[in-house]
């Protein structure tokens, strides 16, 4: 169904803002800036539908618009904005560090460490009390291996 004059005008500058907000919301639980990329061209578009052009214009300014900003503004986020990666220490980093517990780690139930003032999930072959230090002996995916001691 097309809408038209002035009211179906109304009627998509609503839509088309009820669509970059619901591409906003879906960026909040994704985090990956694509969601972003179209909540920012539909945004391009409820202009075009304010400023009363057509539907197949609003759409083609909402397609080329995605596309620009993702080839060439989103690099330029992503230069700016350090990833994840780039902020972990990796596994072998930890090996060897004194971890401070912080929840009981009990022999194949396991603890929370603090490391570097990170939180991490532990195992220990012992009983480790919170208050106690450990040493990071192995590190497994997102799990460390300590022992009791000091380093």
């Amino acid at each position: 169904m097309m809408l038209k004059g002035r009211c179906g005008n109304k009627l998509l500058w609503l839509l088309w803002l009820i669509l970059a907000v619901l591409f906003v919301i879906f960026e909040l639980y994704t985090g990956t800036f694509y969601m972003l990329v179209l909540a920012a061209s539909a945004f391009l578009s409820m202009i075009t539908a304010i400023v009363h052009l057509s539907f197949l214009i609003q759409l083609c300014v909402f397609t080329v618009g995605a596309f620009l900003i993702y080839a060439f503004l989103l690099p330029i986020v992503r230069k700016l904005i350090p990833s994840s990666k780039e902020l972990l220490p990796s596994p072998n980093q930890l090996i060897g560090q004194k971890a401070f517990v912080i929840s009981d780690i009990k022999p194949g139930e396991g603890g929370l460490v603090k490391v570097n003032s990170e939180m991490w999930s532990a195992y220990a072959d012992e009983l480790i009390q919170v208050g106690e230090e450990a040493i990071v002996i192995d590190v497994k995916v997102t799990k460390l291996y300590v022992k009791k001691g000091q380093v």
